[in-house]
C-alpha cells in the first residue's frame, strides 16, 4: 500500500476533504455573519449617493438660474443709475 509520511492515500484524501468541508463552513460563516450587515449598509450607501447627486444636480440647476436673475438685476441696476445720473444732469446741468 502506497503511504505518505505515514498516512495512507486513502487518509490523506479524508483529510483533505475534511479541510475543504472546514474552510467552506468559514468562508459561509463569514459571508453571512460578518459581511450580510455591510450588505444592506452598502445599498443603504448607495441609494444616498443617488440622492445626493440628485440633489447636487438640482441645486446646479437653482444656481444657473439665480445666476441669471442676478445679471438681469445688474443689468437693470445700471439702466437705473443711468437714468438717474441723466435726471441729475439735466436738472443740476452738470455731472454726477
Amino acid at each position: 500500500m502506497h503511504t505518505l509520511l505515514g498516512l495512507s492515500w486513502g487518509e490523506w484524501a479524508s483529510i483533505t476533504t475534511v479541510v475543504i468541508f472546514m474552510a467552506g463552513m468559514v468562508s459561509l460563516l463569514f459571508k453571512y455573519v460578518v459581511f450580510g450587515p455591510f450588505q444592506e449598509d452598502i445599498k443603504d450607501l448607495n441609494k444616498n449617493f443617488k440622492m445626493l447627486n440628485n440633489n447636487l444636480s438640482e441645486l446646479r440647476s437653482d444656481i444657473a438660474k439665480l445666476d441669471k436673475r442676478a445679471d438681469e438685476h445688474d443689468r437693470r441696476l445700471d439702466r437705473h443709475h443711468e437714468r438717474i445720473k441723466d435726471l441729475h444732469d439735466k436738472i443740476m446741468g452738470g455731472s454726477y
